[in-house]
């Protein structure tokens, strides 16, 4: 990591303080520095953006969090306020300066509602909906036992099952040899059963 992005970590740290704080007002939604950061509508700045490894979120111009990383709380609030563009720039600027598996689970699950809510331009939906996939895929491929955290700092649940079913819900085929094992209890659980390559022709799509 450079010291000019490690000072921008610090640095926005310490910021988002004052949007903790506004993002409990009356008003409802997240502010930084007082400007809105809901109601936008997602065009794709690049086809890897939102996806680990890249970190082209950062150069995102619509970007509102590129020079303070949504750290701590403010993550959540920003998760709560149900805007899924706001919360996509969020956890996908978080992803790039930590590489986490939750981080990159919500910031598909977020690509996967833009994609849901059309909050997107007609023509980039596809390419929405890709990303998503490409999103919930890079969770099965670098970070297969990655979990989420409750309130309380409890874990809740591993994310490899609802990153699989996103996939399949967008339409795509999870890769890498992962199938849905049912369990004792009657549900379902997404399970690496074999190193499988992808197909010459997905390797030449993706």
């Amino acid at each position: 990591m450079t010291l000019q992005r490690t000072l921008r970590i610090a640095l926005g740290s310490v910021a988002l303080l004052g949007l903790t704080a506004l993002s409990g007002c009356a008003d409802g939604p997240p502010y930084v520095y007082g400007e809105r950061v809901t109601g936008m509508t997602f065009a794709p700045f690049d086809d890897t953006v939102g996806v680990h490894p890249s970190d082209r979120v950062l150069s995102d111009p619509n970007n509102p969090f590129v020079d303070q990383a949504p750290f701590g709380e403010v993550r959540w609030d920003i998760e709560a306020s149900g805007d899924p563009v706001a919360a996509f720039y969020s956890w996908s600027t978080l992803l790039a300066y930590q590489a986490v598996g939750e981080h990159q689970f919500y910031a598909a699950l977020n690509m996967h509602r833009i994609f849901d809510a059309r909050r997107a331009a007609a023509d980039d939906l596809d390419a929405v909906r890709q990303l998503a996939i490409a999103g919930y895929q890079a969770v099965l491929d670098e970070f297969p036992e990655s979990v989420t955290f409750d309130a309380s700092g409890d874990i809740a649940y591993g994310l490899a099952t609802p990153s699989y079913r996103g996939i399949v819900e967008l339409g795509g085929a999870p890769r890498g040899g992962w199938q849905l094992v049912a369990t004792p209890e009657g549900g379902s659980v997404a399970v690496k059963t074999a190193d499988v390559p992808p197909p010459a022709d997905e390797e030449e799509a993706s």
